[in-house]
């Protein structure tokens, strides 16, 4: 996906939006915006990744997706506390714009995002399948899902449908095909 983001392919952009874009607004919500700053912050995010993503380099020492990306999400959030603080200012004591400008430095400091790998990556794969759900007609998924996430044989599965066993095996292996393509790299 980001491969082919960084080629300019509309619909990678779109699933990278799609796909990472919550996490982008969790962030920001976590570090103290309201729903409409976080939103801005979104796309801003987004807008800087665009222009960017061609000098991402994945493949330096340390270096993650998620990583890069909480950076450029930071860098937004502080923008965006810098502009409230300004504007508070123009209506609010002094002393009441210092401690909103710590209060906002402590939440969006951090080295890391504020939620946990795990948490991220498994909110990325989800929106993932989701959106490669409706890539496929129902019944291939069914018998992708029933065989592959519930466990079923592919024999039963096959009966209850009304088609051969391999007709099961070709629809489970046509999404598996596409979901190891789709994730490759996902963090």
């Amino acid at each position: 996906m980001l491969a082919r983001a960084r080629e300019g392919d509309a619909e990678s952009w779109k699933q990278l939006a799609q796909v990472y874009g919550p996490i982008v607004y969790g962030w920001a919500r976590r570090c103290g915006c309201q729903a409409a700053d976080a939103a801005d912050v979104m796309q801003d995010t987004f807008a800087s990744v665009a222009k960017a993503l061609s000098r991402f380099d994945g493949e330096r020492d340390g270096a993650t997706f998620r990583g890069w990306l909480w950076t450029i999400s930071r860098n937004k959030i502080r923008d965006r506390a810098r502009i409230a603080a300004d504007e508070r200012a123009a209506g609010g004591t002094a002393a009441n714009l210092a401690l909103l400008q710590i209060a906002d430095a402590q939440a969006i400091d951090a080295d890391d995002p504020p939620t946990t790998v795990q948490a991220d990556s498994l909110d990325a794969r989800r929106r993932m399948i989701e959106l490669l759900r409706q890539c496929f007609d129902q019944r291939t998924w069914q018998m992708f899902w029933e065989t592959t996430v519930i466990g079923r044989p592919p024999l039963d599965v096959a009966e209850e449908m009304g088609v051969s066993k391999w007709a099961v095996y070709k629809a489970r292996a046509r999404v598996l095909q596409r979901l190891q393509l789709e994730m490759k790299g996902l963090e």
